[in-house]
């Protein structure tokens, strides 16, 4: 069984993410790709986090359509606080059993911080450390074996989609049309309590 480990703060979850899981799907001959949402990401504290039973419902709705090939774990969630990858592979290995290879999804902007990871040795020996880069070499040196794969990027950010959900701009192409009116009541109850003025289109 070769089963992809996308772990994130989801923060929505966005187009870009889903198309990250479509690739590894194919890309990597995967089984199935699980979405691992962080109940607190542990080298962006300071990031300002959507509830997490808003962003476990958001990722529920956007992968219903992907049912047998995406799956969502609460794993992090459920153990609420910091919760370190090394930890999560360990988790994900007990599930799976040892015959099971384990291939961690990420971005290429993780490998900033990479080298600050928790116990990075064992990450490495737990999983098949993958990053998905639209260049064909990686501009930073990893601590790490990394395997690459290319991946033309959306031009979709958690950011962006926050920064049009408050100026109540449209949405469409950057989230799944299932979250858009999940996300709509989300911040019209905001809008009640004075935080926001705009719908979402």
């Amino acid at each position: 069984m070769r089963v992809g480990i996308f772990g994130g703060s989801f923060n929505p979850v966005h187009n870009g993410h889903l198309k990250l899981a479509r690739e590894a799907l194919s890309e990597l001959n995967l089984t199935q790709v699980v979405f691992v949402p962080s109940f607190v990401t542990p080298l962006k504290e300071k990031e300002t986090l959507l509830p997490a039973f808003l962003r476990v419902k958001l990722l529920r709705a956007a992968l219903r359509p992907y049912r047998g090939f995406f799956k969502l774990s609460l794993y992090e969630i459920k153990k609420e606080g910091v919760s370190f990858t090394v930890d999560t592979l360990r988790y994900f290995k007990k599930v799976y059993g040892d015959k099971a290879v384990l291939f961690f999804l990420a971005g290429s902007d993780v490998l900033k911080g990479l080298s600050r990871w928790k116990s990075l040795n064992e990450v490495s020996k737990l999983c098949r450390f993958v990053v998905f880069t639209r260049q064909r070499r990686l501009t930073a040196k990893a601590p790490i074996p990394i395997l690459t794969v290319p991946l033309r990027a959306l031009p979709v950010s958690a950011t962006e989609i926050r920064r049009r959900l408050k100026k109540g701009l449209s949405l469409k192409g950057f989230v799944p049309e299932e979250i858009t009116p999940v996300l709509q009541d989300w911040f019209d109850r905001l809008t009640i309590k004075g935080g926001l003025s705009h719908r979402v289109r």
